[in-house]
């Protein structure tokens, strides 16, 4: 199992927010967010080995659990912040090294928490 705390995503990755912008209008912090989940996982991952329980994933399904720690009591739908995180779990399975087509079942969840506000991703759970 590997937990990872990714930071919570920008509002213009969220569909109702993007809607009507051009791709280009995105695209850079798509990159970044896959970016910096990439190097999350693999800091996580190294941190696993160092502790002398390297992650390994098997083969097959893997169940992904998704915990959106909101900054504000404001309402969310689960499939909005889902679509937020799409360019940060495409990072995530990269650095496993996996396709996330893999990720079966996903579990959304969602709790008030203080600014700025995460997402704690859980692999294998």
């Amino acid at each position: 199992m590997l937990t990872v705390q990714l930071p919570w995503p920008a509002a213009k990755l969220n569909p109702n927010q993007s809607k009507g912008m051009h791709w280009a209008g995105t695209s850079a912090l798509r990159k970044a967010a896959r970016n910096d989940a990439f190097w999350l996982t693999r800091g996580v991952m190294l941190q696993s080995i160092v502790n002398s329980r390297p992650f390994q994933a098997p083969d097959g399904d893997l169940a992904l659990s998704i915990l959106f720690v909101q900054p504000d009591k404001r309402r969310r739908d689960r499939d909005n912040l889902l679509a937020a995180c799409k360019p940060a779990l495409d990072g995530l399975a990269e650095a496993l090294g996996i396709d996330d087509s893999r990720f079966d079942p996903v579990t959304i969840r969602r709790q008030y928490g203080d600014k700025p506000g995460c997402v704690l991703v859980t692999v294998g759970a």
